[in-house]
């Protein structure tokens, strides 16, 4: 079977769309980066839909601009190249920590203007990265974002068979890319992955019970049971 593939991209559309999803979170107060008021999703959140996308564009028309297609295309190369010395390895242990296999053929990383970065595990099939800070954290985000789509592939579901409502299925699932600092260090290159502040508890729970508990779903499972105390 043919190993899955990242293929990064530059799809102004895509951007748009990662935008429009950091807006959302920022409107559900999904985590406490939120919590405090942010002046530019104020705005957008007052305008419709269409005039949203329309501002969105507008602020990002510089990175898309003509004159800056060579620093477009210098960037998505180093990043691709970066990425592809790691993507065989780093697919190896993601599959070995969840004990299943990544059912995506093919995912698009896509450089985004945003400052956050979110994703699509549907027929689009995408996550947004980093590209202003080299393909070093542009590779580092595409580990995390990946890792997210295997929860929603295999793990979700169980955690909602626990009866958990929909905020701490994402908290738990926000919460297991600590295991990135523990089996990814050697691909990290020095990045971290610090978590959102709300989920330190949860993470650090997850980190103390992993050498106890290499099955990722007895691991999980008792992640479930402490996030419902």
């Amino acid at each position: 079977m043919k190993p899955p593939q990242v293929k990064f991209v530059i799809n102004r559309k895509l951007d748009i769309l990662n935008h429009l999803i950091g807006v959302n979170s920022y409107e559900r107060r999904l985590h406490s980066l939120h919590f405090q008021k942010n002046e530019r999703y104020e705005h957008l959140l007052k305008l419709p839909l269409p005039e949203r996308k329309k501002a969105i564009s507008k602020e990002i028309s510089w990175f898309y601009s003509v004159k800056n297609k060579k620093y477009r295309e210098k960037s998505l190369k180093e990043i691709q190249a970066h990425w592809n010395k790691i993507e065989k390895e780093y697919f190896k242990k993601l599959e070995k920590i969840h004990e299943c296999r990544f059912s995506y053929k093919q995912v698009r990383g896509v450089l985004s203007t945003a400052g956050r970065f979110g994703y699509s595990t549907g027929k689009s099939c995408w996550f947004a990265t980093d590209f202003k800070s080299g393909p070093v954290r542009a590779s580092y985000v595409a580990m995390h974002e990946l890792m997210h789509f295997m929860f929603h592939k295999y793990f979700w579901e169980f955690c909602e068979k626990q009866e958990l409502p929909w905020k701490q299925i994402w908290d738990i699932k926000e919460s297991f890319t600590v295991l990135l600092n523990i089996e990814f260090s050697g691909l990290l290159e020095g990045q971290k992955d610090n978590g959102y502040p709300e989920h330190q508890k949860i993470r650090a729970f997850i980190k103390r019970n992993y050498p106890k508990r290499q099955n990722f779903k007895s691991l999980l499972l008792k992640t479930c049971l402490f996030v419902k105390k």
